[in-house]
């Protein structure tokens, strides 16, 4: 028993089911349901006699409320093929109060459904639903009606400490009298700051209910000291809170770290990161100077001097490529705040590609699209992320569909994705050769075959592009450091070196 109502929750049938035990009522309706479940499908197609209507016991004045019907046959199991429409009436005359309109069951809703009630009279009242065409099929629930909260104050909260000029939340919650969260506040909200140069975003919030009495602030202070914060409500001004925040000032910078690799390469961009310290090398995030970075190579291309945003958070990279080899310098300065930093580095002549890696499978079937990688490698099999060279495709497979020549870019990194479709069965070879140095070349051999014909059976194979099992289409390193691990060519690997 206990598998098949598994079963039926795994199908989604007792979505709706389950969410009453989170609701008053809920566990006596699922032992209805259960037995209606284990009686079978007959049981549950029997006619409705009644509705069973589930309601939270108390509910606000005027606050929206959850009412789930359900329509129940003779034997108090659920009525799944309920399709009659049911009107609702209460007892509650007040014009603030609201019961949902007349409502026609589908076949999607399986005899249950859920509707928003509003109650306005304090006390005790009753919500009845009852069939149109037979009013015999009826059913009632009682809720006691409270009063609805009203929001007396707002509760503010916040860092105890903060920094001068960096954004902070202060989170501004409607309170009633108990200081109960007012989840139905609607109210518009003003908020300020004792510091004159503070900004608060939004100075002016209107509250809604998707808020559920309660909505985050961002405000930036620009005064050390204790300085407070108020909320008020905009129509009345006894509605208000507020906090009282120790405002520190902000760290000053007093010099420039440099974070830069221990090797560069000529004539590749090499990453310089600047980050802006305090006395005590603490990350500086408001810092907002002006940086110019200058090198002993005069041969080095440098970027231009670039001014820290609040965007930065005291972080900044550069990009510097050396024309020089050997032990160079680069330094960062702040000429304005007399800041300044350098760091020496190695550059070594950059690499020369003197052949290509080509990888693919072993295997592939013929007229399938392959993926082909190209890395250009140099003599000591370290990829070159520097070349730039133009490639050209033949193949033993006169047949076979090559890519178009294609010039690299400093964006591949050294390497590209191809795609061959090979024609012939047989062993076939691909040679990548870079058309302006003949001798810069490779080649692989691929065991190309014949595909099968297709036997209507079910597709759950190794989703490779060959008959070796597993593809090569999710390979994309997604940056320079990936690696080249046990593919075609012997098994040999390949990092990226930065």
């Amino acid at each position: 028993m206990l598998m098949l109502l598994a079963s039926l929750r795994k199908k989604g049938r007792d979505r709706r089911r389950r969410s009453l035990m989170r609701r008053p009522g809920g566990p006596r309706l699922e032992g209805l349901e259960q037995r209606a479940l284990l009686h079978g499908i007959a049981a549950a197609a029997a006619p409705a006699t009644q509705f069973e209507l589930i309601a939270p016991a108390n509910v606000a004045s005027g606050t929206a409320a959850t009412l789930e019907v359900v329509a129940l046959n003779a034997s108090n199991q659920p009525a799944r093929n309920y399709s009659g429409t049911v009107h609702f009436t209460t007892t509650d005359t007040a014009t603030g109060a609201a019961v949902p309109a007349d409502y026609m069951f589908s076949a999607g809703d399986h005899g249950i459904h859920f509707f928003q009630m509003t109650l306005d009279t304090t006390g005790s009242e009753t919500v009845t639903a009852t069939d149109t065409a037979t009013s015999s099929i009826t059913g009632s629930v009682t809720v006691t009606v409270n009063p609805a909260q009203v929001a007396t104050h707002f509760g503010l909260f916040a860092p105890s400490q903060v920094i001068v000029g960096q954004a902070t939340s202060v989170e501004v919650v409607a309170l009633d009298a108990a200081n109960h969260r007012v989840a139905g506040y609607t109210g518009t909200v003003d908020v300020s700051a004792g510091d004159a140069n503070a900004t608060v975003a939004p100075m002016s919030y209107a509250f809604t209910a998707a808020d559920h009495g309660e909505h985050v602030f961002q405000a930036t202070l620009t005064v050390a000291g204790t300085e407070v914060i108020t909320a008020t409500d905009a129509a009345t001004s006894t509605v208000t809170g507020s906090i009282s925040l120790s405002v520190t000032p902000a760290p000053a910078a007093t010099h420039l770290g440099l974070l830069v690799p221990e090797y560069a390469a000529a004539g590749q961009p090499t990453n310089v990161e600047v980050v802006a310290l305090d006395a005590s090398n603490h990350l500086v995030q408001g810092y907002t100077g002006t940086v110019q970075l200058t090198s002993g190579d005069s041969a080095a291309t440098l970027p231009s001097s670039y001014t820290f945003s609040a965007s930065d958070h005291g972080v900044h990279r550069f990009q510097v490529t050396f024309g020089t080899t050997g032990s160079q310098t680069v330094t960062a300065a702040d000429t304005a705040d007399n800041l300044t930093s350098t760091v020496t580095l190695v550059v070594n002549p950059a690499p020369v590609a003197t052949h290509f890696a080509v990888l693919a499978h072993a295997n592939a079937a013929s007229g399938t699209a392959v993926n082909v990688i190209v890395v250009a490698l140099d003599a000591s099999n370290h990829p070159v992320s520097g070349y730039t060279g133009t490639v050209h495709f033949t193949s033993g497979d006169s047949a076979a569909t090559l890519p178009a020549d294609y010039t690299f870019t400093a964006g591949d990194h050294g390497y590209h994705l191809f795609q061959v479709t090979f024609a012939t069965a047989g062993s076939e070879t691909l040679t990548v050769t870079d058309t302006a140095a003949s001798s810069l070349a490779g080649t692989i051999t691929v065991n190309v075959q014949t595909p099968l014909p297709p036997t209507g059976g079910g597709g759950g194979g190794g989703g490779g592009t060959g008959t070796g099992g597993g593809h090569m289409g999710w390979w994309h390193p997604p940056r320079s450091d990936a690696v080249f691990a046990d593919m075609a060519g012997g098994g040999r690997h390949w990092r990226w070196r930065d």
